[in-house]
């Protein structure tokens, strides 16, 4: 099979008549991966390590045909609520397959099996890939594909989507199915749109849970009692009656009839041998317990820690010397020959000289070794595991242990894992989830700290600001647990098994995150540091400075450029450090001199202020669009409060206030 990948085609763009097989399968069984396999590129899951919450449309070739493979969210029944507040079933009428690829878990049948008979009551061709069988295979277990074949009545095979075995085989089978459901009904289109009608099997049970849902919302808004089950409160409540009451009936009673039949048919083709327990399935189990799990946790954040300092200190280092020894002086003798006014060519020095510099000593060396970081720890599918040995610690904060995933995501980035915090169940759980986010220090503000603290103040001063930041993430998530009322839910989580990472899907996510990150950050970068040139070679910077310059001191013992600095990262947090370098680069005359602008006390509460102060722009548009603007505008000064007031506290403690 061949596989075309159209970067640019999103999930909501029309089919365009063309064949559409749906990826199922439970949490983290691996459908990204088979996504990206099949299209040649790499998938970004939006919500947290593992797991995709949107769909991810993508269009392939395969088998002489062209097709679209869509990824679903990981769900455990067609039930089940992935993402947001829309069930399973909603999502898949909206992808509108004419085919169904279930990923399943090779060593573990009996609990993936029920999906995919669901998915075959639905009256659609069903490919199922037996996935992670080289997992399976170390554990003594072999799936004879053929008999499951002949269980399914569709085609099954054994895949290894990390490694590519099977996946084209199995996608290509998929693609097929789908051309040939969508050439036989061809004729029966609805006039709403390209894609075929569902055959009756699909229609029946998916637009019975769809008019429950909706009767039942009806009979809630007139002050009816409301049960945990939409379906079964619309049987209950008599809103649903007859026939479409035994219908629904017989859909519930379907459930445990598919366990029994997976549990059967598991028996059925699971070939077993003796074989040792693998040392992965140990050091899982080891990774969740709190001994050793919890020392190895703080081992790896201390580890992860020391080599971004390392590795990008020696990085920036290197970027910073060559740069000041051969672009600096190009750059100082085209642009005033280019530009023949003073004041103008000094501003756009500003910027191409000092922004770039700023962009290239933070982002290269720190934020791209911290992408490298974070996707090993991803694909080993040890961030899961964290998030289940911090069950116990998110509690104390009025949250599930689920909530540890986009916490830890948002080391990364802020912005996916505030989306990823749809997987809390709670509009409370939600607010407070996506409050500690926004405390959480993403990789531009880990490398402020790194970069402004350690070079200046020692590593030990680094960490201590590091520290400084968690405590304040703790209490401030124990305030909001006790401000705001209501009680949080259990931790229901599908545990990733720790693998040992694939190089290129560690090198391709971490490109494609560092590649994001440059594309949106160099022009903000740039417009920065130009605006900050203007204003200083224009001789603003005085009437700024004597302004707001009182404030910053009194209040944080900072010099006034540190409060400019601070509002401008409000575009980007990387603006935060990166315009106090290409100001010193400026003012002193050398790529070095940011411990000359500023003492190690000052650059250490600067580094705190800038970690907790108000979000990013990026970051506040997502709490909008998930939270609303009130509850946004809350996090916001919130925050910008807890960073002000640690500021000026720590100004005291260090006598530079």
């Amino acid at each position: 099979m061949t596989a075309a990948c159209h970067p640019d085609e999103a999930a909501d763009r029309p089919v365009d008549g063309l064949p559409v097989v749906a990826l199922v399968g439970r949490p983290n069984v691996g459908k990204s991966t088979f996504l990206a396999r099949a299209s040649g590129r790499f998938v970004e899951t939006a919500n947290a390590p593992g797991t995709t919450v949107s769909l991810e449309r993508r269009r392939v070739h395969a088998r002489g045909r062209d097709a679209w493979l869509v990824d679903l969210p990981g769900t455990r029944s067609l039930d089940d609520v992935p993402a947001g507040d829309d069930p399973f079933w909603r999502l898949l009428l909206e992808a509108a397959p004419d085919a169904i690829l279930v990923v399943a878990d090779a060593g573990d049948l009996a609990r993936h099996l029920p999906l995919a008979i669901a998915c075959r009551d639905l009256g659609l061709p069903v490919v199922l890939a037996a996935n992670l069988a080289d997992e399976a295979a170390r554990r003594g277990i072999e799936v004879d594909t053929g008999r499951l074949a002949q269980l399914l009545n569709g085609p099954a095979h054994a895949t290894c989507g990390r490694a590519g075995q099977g996946v084209d085989a199995a996608v290509g089978d998929a693609v097929e199915l789908a051309a040939q459901r969508r050439g036989v009904l061809e004729g029966t289109r609805s006039p709403r749109g390209s894609a075929p009608a569902p055959i009756y099997a699909f229609a029946d049970e998916m637009e019975l849970r769809r008019t429950a849902t909706e009767l039942t919302a009806k009979h809630r808004s007139l002050g009816a009692a409301a049960a945990a089950d939409p379906l079964a409160d619309a049987v209950a409540a008599g809103v649903i009656s007859g026939r479409g009451a035994a219908s629904i009936r017989l859909a519930h009673a379907l459930d445990p009839k598919r366990w029994a039949t997976a549990t059967s048919w598991a028996a059925d083709v699971e070939r077993r041998r003796d074989a040792p327990e693998p040392l992965a399935d140990r050091a899982a189990r080891w990774s969740t317990s709190p001994w050793p799990g919890i020392p190895v946790f703080l081992g790896v954040s201390v580890a992860a820690f020391l080599s971004v300092l390392l590795v990008g200190g020696v990085l920036a280092a290197a970027l910073a010397a060559a740069w000041s020894a051969v672009v600096s002086p190009a750059l100082a003798a085209v642009v005033p020959a280019v530009i023949p006014v003073p004041v103008a060519a000094r501003a756009v020095l500003w910027a191409v000289d000092g922004g770039l510099l700023g962009m290239l000593s933070v982002g290269v060396p720190y934020v791209l070794t911290f992408y490298l970081l974070l996707a090993v720890l991803e694909d080993s599918g040890y961030l899961t595991s964290a998030a289940v040995l911090m069950d116990r610690l998110f509690g104390v904060l009025g949250l599930p242990g689920r909530a540890a995933i986009p916490v830890l995501a948002a080391a990364g980035c802020n912005v996916p894992a505030i989306y990823g915090t749809r997987v809390l169940r709670t509009r409370r759980e939600r607010v407070i989830g996506s409050f500690l986010v926004t405390l959480v220090p993403c990789s531009a503000r880990s490398a402020v700290v790194i970069a402004a603290v350690a070079p200046f103040a020692g590593p030990a001063a680094a960490l201590a600001a590091f520290g400084v930041v968690m405590g304040v993430t703790i209490a401030a998530g124990l305030g909001a647990n006790a401000l705001i009322p209501g009680r949080q839910s259990s931790l229901v989580l599908e545990l990733a098994p720790l693998r040992a990472p694939v190089p290129g899907h560690v090198a391709a996510k971490a490109w494609w995150r560092f590649r994001s990150f440059v594309v949106q950050a160099t022009p903000i970068m740039l417009a920065g540091s130009l605006v900050l040139g203007v204003v200083y070679e224009a001789g603003w910077w005085q009437a700024i400075a004597s302004a707001i310059g009182p404030a910053v001191q009194w209040s944080l013992g900072l010099p006034a450029i540190a409060g400019v600095a601070v509002g401008f990262a409000f575009l980007r947090k990387e603006l935060a450090l990166q315009l106090l370098i290409a100001f010193a680069a400026i003012q002193l005359g050398r790529a070095t001199g940011l411990g000359e602008l500023m003492t190690p006390a000052q650059l250490f509460v600067y580094a705190v202020v800038t970690s907790i102060s108000i979000p990013c722009i990026a970051t506040l548009a997502a709490l909008r669009g998930e939270l609303g603007n009130r509850a946004a505008a809350g996090i916001a000064a919130s925050t910008l409060g807890l960073a002000l007031g640690t500021g000026a506290l720590l100004a005291r403690l260090l006598g530079i206030a």
